[in-house]
């Protein structure tokens, strides 16, 4: 696995996740720095019998629910050494986009059936950082790269949805916890070991499933102790059933026609 393999991997969400070149905390790219803060517990009227089923049982119940909903929009934010960082992905079935921003750098991928395209905006860090070569002239133009490409799956990871859901559900014995509010939306939360896609060697993770129908996730949270310091992650999970309009740029040029290793 390349250096830049793995640091896409610890950038995700859920899913999760674009290499950018210039980060010193490659090991914890995606976390946020403190315990995250929640409402209290929801009252009984919140669908208790939902609630009270087993951990692992509310997971199926929710990835199945994820699914017949066709499509969402993953978030999470952060600031690293003063610098800001954002990754959103709005992912249909069969095509989405994926915005990476780390400071004034911006990244977006778009995943059309099979075939994807890069566009750098200007900074060529992902140039850098993916084929390990730096050329400017690529940087503020789309790349197309086709799923016989060996980096089509360097990028394509957790961007449709089927991909993006595959990273959400907890490992392990699974806890089912009290009922609470995730804003003003009645959950119940489920704890295992961190997903395996999520990048993190141990720790937890909590998945926050509506307790209301359809009972999609909300809201996913990851911990681990980095480097000596404990860290969260944070993912929320908006826009379910939403299509998104994920349109072929108007000009591209294939990678078999650039320098860059295809």
């Amino acid at each position: 696995m390349t250096n830049s393999t793995q640091l896409r991997r610890r950038v995700h969400h859920t899913g999760l996740v674009r290499a950018l070149a210039g980060i010193a905390l490659v090991t914890s790219l995606i976390l946020t720095g403190g315990p995250l803060t929640r409402a209290g517990a929801a009252g009984t009227s919140t669908a208790p019998a939902f609630a009270a089923q087993s951990g692992r049982q509310i997971i199926a119940d929710a990835m199945v629910a994820a699914k017949a909903m066709g499509s969402v929009t993953s978030s999470s934010a952060t600031t690293i050494s003063g610098q800001a960082y954002s990754l959103v992905t709005e992912a249909n079935l069969t095509s989405g986009q994926q915005t990476l921003r780390v400071g004034a750098a911006k990244t977006i991928v778009r995943v059309i059936g099979e075939v994807l395209y890069l566009n750098d905006n200007g900074s060529d860090t992902a140039i850098q950082a993916q084929f390990g070569v730096s050329d400017p002239k690529y940087a503020d133009q789309w790349i197309e790269v086709p799923s016989t490409s060996s980096y089509f799956a360097h990028f394509n990871a957790f961007i449709l949805l089927s991909s993006l859901l595959s990273e959400v559900a907890p490992a392990g014995a699974l806890k089912t916890n009290k009922a609470s509010l995730v804003g003003t939306t009645p959950v119940v939360g489920v704890s295992g070991k961190p997903n395996i896609h999520l990048g993190l060697a141990s720790g937890t993770e909590t998945v926050y499933v509506s307790t209301l129908a359809p009972h999609v996730p909300v809201e996913l949270v990851a911990s681990d102790v980095v480097q000596g310091q404990h860290e969260t992650f944070l993912i929320t999970f908006t826009h379910w059933g939403k299509r998104f309009n994920v349109a072929k740029p108007a000009k591209s040029i294939p990678i078999s026609s650039t320098n860059l290793p295809s």
